[in-house]
């Protein structure tokens, strides 16, 4: 009955989650600035010099981002200029990016506000000794609002169980944030999806998530149960820990994870671990690491690895990634 009723609990907090989702989706769906019919005009000019006959939609969501969706069966006196995005950014008036890669023939291309913030990545894992696949499961995405979103996960124990748990930890979270569910709210939903599961055959295990936001370098981290994470800005390292159990332990008022906000502003790094890495308090080593460390993120990353291995042994799955906020070149 104890477990009855939990499990009631928890799905009356998912609807609730649920609720709240479709009431985002529709404020911002409500909220939509509209399109923009004088960079339209501009744009339909710019390409029928070109001797191109074109649909084109020009507008900003509602997070302000401008949107350019151009349509065409003849887009290559376009994109064949190795400059189109500069001529492109000059007719709109706002610099633009290209998310996804323009395959062959493709007769749509969808242009994005470039974010003024950029961000180099570097991840290094090894596997627990003995054994054949690694409990940690990692990740890192931009969406479409321009937010970089990091995924560490640790899986309960090591071995293919542990991997199989982690892996589908970020699966579940990466298709809540794709689909622009707020962070907190994602992560308190995949809470209750692993606690409603339950079972002998599912276990639990830590999250990390990372979301920096590439218009204002506003950063949050959010934690269940996972080992401490550190962000250095100048020579200041700060370190951000988490006093929540792992995901899938905590039910009702465990269910949200801990959160830290900051902003990050170029020639920032932040290191995100599982705990195979940082086995104990001391963590002296990985801060004199990212004081002396350079831009190269790939570095910073093996070179954490390499200096636990040698302090702990290979005694637990370990996953460093590394992440430096820059400005867009």
């Amino acid at each position: 009955k104890q477990r009855l009723s939990e499990n009631r609990n928890v799905a009356w907090a998912q609807y609730q989650d649920i609720a709240q989702v479709l009431g985002n989706v529709a404020s911002e769906l409500g909220s939509i600035n509209g399109s923009d019919p004088l960079a339209e005009r501009r744009l339909l000019r710019y390409l029928r010099s070109l001797d191109i006959d074109a649909e084109a939609s020009v507008y900003r969501d509602g997070g302000g981002r401008l949107h350019v969706i151009i349509e065409s069966g003849r887009l290559s006196p376009l994109t064949r200029d190795e400059d189109y995005l500069e001529k492109l950014s000059s007719v709109v008036g706002v610099r633009l990016c290209q998310p996804n890669e323009l395959c062959e023939g493709c007769s749509r291309l969808i242009l994005l506000q470039a974010e003024p913030l950029a961000v180099s990545v570097g991840i290094a894992a090894l596997k627990k000794r003995g054994e054949k696949v690694s409990g940690d499961k990692g990740t890192y995405f931009k969406t479409d609002s321009g937010v970089l979103c990091v995924i560490l996960s640790d899986g309960m124990g090591t071995g293919d169980q542990a991997a199989k748990d982690s892996t589908q930890v970020v699966q579940i979270l990466e298709k809540f944030l794709r689909s622009g569910v707020d962070p907190a709210v994602a992560m308190k939903i995949l809470n209750s999806v692993l606690l409603l599961r339950g079972g002998d055959s599912w276990g639990y295990a830590t999250v990390d998530l990372m979301c920096v936001d590439l218009f204002s370098g506003e950063t949050c981290f959010y934690k269940y149960g996972a080992a401490p994470s550190y962000v250095k800005s100048g020579k200041n390292i700060r370190r951000i820990k988490g006093e929540t159990l792992a995901a899938g332990l905590s039910a009702c008022d465990g269910l949200a994870p801990d959160l830290v906000r900051m902003r990050l502003k170029p020639g920032c790094t932040a290191v995100i671990a599982s705990d195979g890495v940082l086995a104990d308090t001391e963590d002296r080593w990985l801060k004199s690491l990212m004081l002396r460390s350079g831009e190269d993120m790939k570095a910073l990353a093996s070179a954490a690895l390499k200096e636990a291995e040698r302090l702990y042994g290979a005694n637990d799955d370990m996953t460093v990634v590394t992440v430096r906020v820059e400005e867009r070149p």
